[in-house]
């Protein structure tokens, strides 16, 4: 509460959760809406206000549109005399309203729309790792940093070695660089307190949870030195399971054979020596074939 002179101000802090419910009615029952977007086949009845008051893009649509019909209207009143009408009645005519009442958006789908409408008249979004890249490209698309801010948090939150893939290839997509870092630490950190059985059916997984084989390669030398002491034992049998023959030659000697427990152990010793031979007679892979390759 405020003061000045005999005035005073008071703040209701209940007012605008009291508007967005009404509001929030008003588009459940469908009334007063004054405008239909279509994604995918799909109509949502909404209110242009709301729209706008949420979404830069809708704002610079129904403005752009509100100005041109406000140069038509003027052009008009020029009459064929050039000169401006002075009617008493042009000054009674109300102000130009957009008239864009059926907007089909194209590149939205329709779930990702209706959950952003979700959003901007309840203030709460649901998301889930199926449904978070249609929110996160509609919400682009509309030009609502506040979703996007949510969804960004949201696959910062749902890290793990089992989806992360999935989160690295959306955040790629959508340029979330600070998402793919994010992932990239949780999931070295997260694969270091894996035991031996686990560490196995990540190696095991398909799709894999990183891009390439070397990247395979390198996150099991990582959990093999955590612990030398109890883990290295299992060097051999974590090496099986990677397809050295797919990693490039170079990388191979620079990457691969540096490490000493390829070079020492005689079982990765033989991996290491059957994936350069693969590549030095590229005439003979097809008949080199193997699991590992």
């Amino acid at each position: 509460m405020s003061r000045s002179g005999d005035r005073t101000s008071t703040f209701d802090p209940t007012h605008s959760d009291t508007l967005l419910h009404g509001l929030n009615l008003l588009w459940r029952k469908q009334l007063f809406c004054d405008v239909t977007l279509t994604a995918q086949g799909q109509q949502f009845h909404c209110h242009k206000a709301v729209l706008a008051s949420c979404s830069q893009y809708f704002r610079s649509l129904f403005s752009t549109h509100m100005l041109s019909r406000e140069d038509g209207l003027a052009a008009k009143d020029q009459g064929s005399s050039g000169t401006p009408s002075s009617s008493p009645d042009d000054k009674l005519l109300p102000s130009p309203r957009s008239t864009i009442n059926n907007l089909v958006l194209q590149g939205c789908s329709s779930i990702g729309l209706r959950l952003v409408l979700e959003y901007l008249y309840t203030a709460n979004v649901t998301l889930s790792l199926d449904t978070v890249e249609e929110v996160l490209s509609v919400s682009k698309i509309l030009n609502i940093p506040q979703i996007t801010k949510l969804s960004v948090q949201f696959l910062n939150d749902q890290i793990s070695v089992q989806n992360y893939k999935q989160i690295c290839k959306i955040a790629a997509l959508h340029g979330l660089d600070e998402t793919k870092k994010l992932a990239n630490k949780y999931l070295v950190e997260d694969v270091l307190l894996l035991n031996f059985e686990e560490m196995c059916a990540m190696l095991d997984a398909l799709p894999p949870p990183v891009e390439s084989e070397l990247a395979l390669f390198q996150m099991s030398v990582l959990w093999l030195e955590h612990d030398r002491e109890t883990r290295m034992h299992y060097a051999p049998d974590l090496m099986k399971r990677l397809r050295f023959a797919l990693i490039p030659a170079p990388e191979l000697v620079e990457r691969v054979q540096s490490v000493d427990f390829m070079r020492s152990d005689p079982v990765c010793q033989k991996l290491l020596l059957d994936a350069m031979n693969y590549h030095l007679m590229p005439f003979r892979q097809h008949c080199r074939q193997t699991t590992a390759s």
